[in-house]
């Protein structure tokens, strides 16, 4: 495109050159002359030449809104084509499920109604990706689930628990009615209500459980063998099977039990961390100081874990500053660090934990920073090595659960796969808990706390 300047020009010369001089007088070299000092035809070349730069300007203007348009035209398109390819996605998942859905009820021995196979679905897709604790939670299931973490439901008055696949009893309350019917600590769920199969999950177990006061419900059981007791031709690997009536009774499950032992040790052992643990530990251990424990024991074993900040608030009573967890998470380049609340009960005091293989994720979280702060001794044996958090996110009237992160030590040591191991090893069977003279780990437990003390601590 030519220069506009040098088109006025022209422009103007030409129309000047044939009204001044209409024969067009030439210059040796050929070019046309422009009559200088003739006012009415400076006036209408400069007029003319403001008329062309508006012209242009507007040309110009009218370019780069076309372009914008046509710009924001073609990305629209290119938009609207990935709606619409994630539409398609979404049917293509949509459709497969249901044709799935189809073909079960035509075809299957035992169909499943469409409520059960939409919560089959969901757990499915979550499962999907190979997250072993991702889970989906209907209205009722969740209910029991909240009521487990407040503390307070209605039910038979055991703690659950998972391992080998299914689901087994971490704890039997006191005076209640699974203590009436004689259902032991590490019996595994086999039979609800008629319903058997060896793989429960804990929510189901719970939620199968519970019911209205005064109503009963049937249970199978299998009670564990001791190894060298498993018979060659063993019908139930995980034990021999046994079935109880219990009826349903109101529970308010007490989260710890507290001891003075040997005169001057305050004991503390913490079943799970629901949203009471800070809490009820806080006051446990303060009551025990007041009556003259010169040194603690918490005990974290068969503790399944629980709620992440409660692990926090539990560590913060020991430890009064710094990293308690780091949090990796897929949309961080490093690790999250969240830190002791400052709440400190006791910095001084020496302090013991317990823990074992079933000792999980928030009781991992406590133990390991409590080691890497060598705050207190581990005693007891590796711990389960659940180092991934899992993230509650509210769907329908009920809750699904997915891994979101993974979690390490205070001090940045993986747990996940690999548990705490214990500063002091000490293997036992895990009936013998339920008798303190038979309790090794306590045993050793309470042995190394004398011996600091009479070291002067």
């Amino acid at each position: 495109m030519s220069d506009p300047a040098a088109t006025d020009v022209r422009d103007f010369s030409g129309d000047t050159s044939d009204a001044q001089n209409p024969s067009g007088p030439d210059t040796p070299d050929g070019t046309d002359i422009m009559l200088p000092d003739n006012p009415v035809s400076n006036h209408r070349g400069a007029t003319m030449n403001r008329i062309t730069r508006i012209i242009v300007t507007v040309l110009v203007c009218m370019a780069v809104g076309m372009v914008c348009f046509v710009g924001g035209f073609l990305l629209s398109q290119h938009i609207v084509r990935l709606s619409n390819q994630r539409i398609e996605d979404s049917s293509d998942l949509t459709n497969g499920v249901r044709d799935a859905y189809y073909m079960m009820q035509k075809y299957a021995l035992e169909p499943a109604d469409e409520t059960t196979a939409t919560i089959g679905a969901i757990n499915g897709l979550l499962t999907s990706n190979g997250d072993a604790y991702a889970r989906y939670l209907p209205a009722s299931a969740f209910e029991s689930y909240s009521e487990d973490m407040s503390g307070e439901f209605g039910g038979i008055g055991v703690l659950l628990g998972e391992k080998d696949g299914t689901v087994y009893v971490v704890q039997v309350y006191p005076d209640t009615p699974a203590a009436a019917a004689g259902i032991q600590t590490d019996d595994y769920f086999y039979g609800v209500d008629g319903e058997t199969k060896d793989d429960w999950t804990s929510e189901e177990i719970s939620s199968r459980v519970r019911g209205e006061v005064g109503t009963s419900v049937e249970l199978t059981l299998l009670r564990p063998r001791a190894d060298d007791e498993m018979p060659s031709d063993a019908k139930y690997i995980l034990g021999d099977p046994y079935s109880v009536t219990v009826k349903r009774d109101k529970i308010e499950s007490p989260n710890t039990v507290t001891k003075m032992l040997d005169g001057d040790i305050g004991y503390v052992r913490l079943y799970e961390f629901n949203q009471k643990a800070t809490d009820e530990l806080s006051r446990e251990y303060e009551d025990l100081i007041k009556q003259g424990a010169r040194g603690l024991i918490l005990d974290l074993r068969e503790n399944p874990g629980g709620d992440l900040q409660e692990a926090i608030g539990v560590s913060s009573l020991f430890i009064d500053s710094g990293a308690i967890v780091q949090i990796e998470s897929r949309d961080s380049s490093q690790p999250e660090i969240l830190k002791a609340t400052g709440d400190t009960l006791s910095k001084q005091l020496p302090l013991i934990c317990l823990v074992d293989a079933n000792s999980a994720s928030a009781s991992e979280i406590v133990s390991g920073a409590l080691q890497d702060y060598d705050r207190a001794k581990l005693v007891g044996t590796v711990t389960y090595g659940k180092g991934s958090v899992q993230t509650q996110l509210s769907f329908g009237s009920g809750a699904i659960f997915m891994t979101t992160a993974h979690y390490l030590t205070a001090k940045g040591r993986v747990i996940n796969g690999i548990g705490n191991t214990p500063d002091v090893a000490v293997e036992m069977d895990i009936a013998k808990q339920a008798d303190e003279s038979t309790d090794t780990q306590l045993q050793r437990a309470l042995s190394i706390l004398q011996a600091q003390l009479e070291n002067g601590g």
